[in-house]
Order: C-alpha cells, then sequence, then structure tokens
C-alpha cells in the first residue's frame, strides 16, 4: 500500500518530521520486522506472546463456536497458527481474514497456511485496519478479532480511541475480541530492545528508503542514525492515563538539505533532528492491567479472560462488549 503525494507532502512538512507506523511495513520492511522478533535478543514480546498462545489457545477458543478469525496488522500470522489449530478442531471448514497494509507479503503467507491447514480458507484484506472493519461490519458471522504482537500498543493515542470505537461497531454482542499488550514498564529493558542496531535500525531507516524508491528522495543513510526514547507521562487528560510508551526515530547527523522529485519537495534538516517513524507524539505503549482495564472500559469494553507469561511482562486478553 502506498500513500498519495499530498500525504507524504504533509509528513515532511510537518513539525517534527514524521511518517505513519504503518509506513514501515511493506514487503522488505514486514521482512525486516521479523528479523526483530527473532534476532534481537532484548526484543522478547514476541517469543512471549508466543508462548501464552501456543500453551493457551484451546482455552482462549474453548467457549467460540462457528467464527470467522480475523487479524488486524497480521504480518506472517505465525502466532496466530496456535489458534487456527484450536479452531479446527471444532470449527472445519474455517475463514481466516488477515488484513495489512504490506499485499504481495500477506498474500504470500495465506498460500502458504492454506498448505499447511486442511479446512482453512484465507481471504486477505488489503488495507488500512478501519478499512478491513468495515469490511467485516458485512459479515453476521460470530466473528474473533484479534490483534497480536503489541500492535494495538502502536496506534497512536489519538487514534485508539476513534479506532477502538470502529472495532465495537464492527462486532456483534456475540464476537470476542483478542489484543495482545505490553505489561513491562522496565525503561533499561525496553531501550534495549528498541536501540539495536542489528535490527531495528534497519528496520526504521528502511523508511528513508522506501521514500528514496516510491517518491525520488535522496536521503542518504550514512547521515542518519536510530534515535529511541523511553517517555513516562504523568497526564490524567490523554486517553490512555499516565501513560508510558516509546519513541522512535530516524536522527540527522548533519545538517543537511534532503530533495524528494517526485513532490516538487526540498526540506532542511538540522543536525539532530528527527524524522519519527509513528505518530511524533505515541509509539508502543507500555500497560499495566489496571490501565488497560481503565482504557477498555471507556471504550465500551470489558475483559472476559486474561492470561500472562511467567513474569507478568506480556499480555493476552480476550474482551467483549459493555
Amino acid at each position: 500500500m502506498e500513500p498519495d503525494r499530498e500525504t507524504v507532502r504533509k509528513w515532511l512538512l510537518s513539525t517534527p518530521k514524521y511518517v505513519d507506523q504503518w509506513y514501515l511495513y511493506d514487503t522488505y520492511g514486514s521482512h525486516l520486522y521479523e528479523k526483530v522478533t527473532t534476532d534481537n535478543p532484548h526484543y522478547d514480546t514476541y517469543r512471549k506472546e508466543m508462548h501464552i498462545l501456543r500453551q493457551y489457545a484451546d482455552e482462549i477458543v474453548s467457549d467460540l463456536q462457528d467464527v470467522i478469525l480475523c487479524e488486524l496488522g497480521a504480518g506472517n500470522a505465525s502466532k496466530t497458527t496456535h489458534l487456527i489449530t484450536a479452531l479446527l478442531k471444532n470449527n472445519i471448514p474455517l475463514t481466516y481474514m488477515p488484513i495489512d497494509v504490506a499485499k504481495d507479503f500477506m498474500e504470500h503467507h495465506a498460500s502458504l497456511l492454506m498448505e499447511r491447514f486442511c479446512g482453512l480458507v484465507v481471504k486477505p484484506i488489503t488495507g488500512l485496519y478501519i478499512d478491513g472493519l468495515n469490511h467485516l461490519k458485512n459479515f453476521r458471522q460470530n466473528k474473533l478479532l484479534i490483534f497480536l504482537g503489541g500492535s494495538f500498543s502502536n496506534v497512536p493515542m489519538p487514534e485508539m480511541e476513534l479506532l477502538l470505537t470502529s472495532i465495537r461497531e464492527a462486532l456483534a454482542d456475540s464476537d470476542r475480541f483478542l489484543v495482545g499488550i505490553d505489561i513491562t514498564q522496565n525503561k533499561k529493558r525496553q531501550l534495549a530492545a528498541y536501540s539495536h542496531q542489528e535490527t531495528i535500525a534497519p528496520f526504521i531507516l528502511n523508511v528513508l528508503t522506501r521514500l528514496n524508491r516510491e517518491h525520488g528522495a535522496n536521503f542518504n543513510l550514512r547521515k542518519f542514525r536510530l534515535c529511541s526514547k523511553y517517555v513516562t507521562s504523568d497526564s490524567e487528560d490523554t486517553f490512555v492515563e499516565n501513560p508510558q510508551y516509546i519513541q522512535i526515530a530516524c536522527q540527522s547527523t548533519c545538517e543537511q538539505v534532503v530533495h524528494i522529485d517526485n513532490l516538487d519537495l526540498k526540506i532542511y534538516m538540522k543536525k539532530g533532528e528527527m524524522i519519527y517513524a509513528h505518530d511524533p507524539e505515541y509509539m508502543s505503549l507500555k500497560w499495566n492491567w489496571e490501565q488497560f482495564q481503565a482504557t477498555m472500559t471507556k471504550a465500551g469494553f470489558a475483559i472476559e479472560k486474561k492470561w500472562s507469561d511467567d513474569q507478568n511482562s506480556f499480555g493476552v486478553a480476550l474482551l467483549k462488549k459493555l
């Protein structure tokens, strides 16, 4: 999925400069993110969530009958396979509807899933979360909507309430919503995970490569570095009270001028200036259970069941509409 010219102009002419978080996930960016989950020794959310789903998949789906499995930000669906296995035990055939912006990447993994699982039909939806949710409104069959990998926590906080409203509108009372959240509010551990030069840096800096390829920009990646910051806020006026989160950006190491030929645009960057890889204020919220429950209640959801790893550092919650 590619943004239009005006969207890219808005990103790069903003103060501060940024790209939307979904722009990280073109086909190559999705492969780079896979390396983050497998090769970053400090980024353990993937492994912990995988362990929870492997251990509790049968319990998670135990009360669900004849459902369509839908996933926001599906990626390669590696963790989702545990839920697919559990659902196929009592629900054949099963329809799985992954929703993602990386069309080729998603369709490749959809084919692999159908080869692997007898009785599974995969119907990918290419687009933003809101596109997929609007599509789901047309289905009357019971749904299990899942949002794994901490992707929910990467939704910009100003947009989170609106997204949860859209999710609620797309679901019936009998549907369920499964969410994975990082409940490790540990600054040292988080900064180690999000500052890893071998995996995080290529993943984030790939946005500049993409701008070069798609819009004729001449960003020199050697003049940028990864910059990660852990933020603790005492604000109670935001949708999530007292949020803690990561900010992550490409930081200019010198004064420079960048030309974006296809947009007829020239931008000036000071030494130390950022191009954020997400909404400038928020990325990757770090929760505690009380904070998460209060946020979900505001949005009209109740936690029906929840699970966490042995260290209580990652959680998975099954939600229903209030």
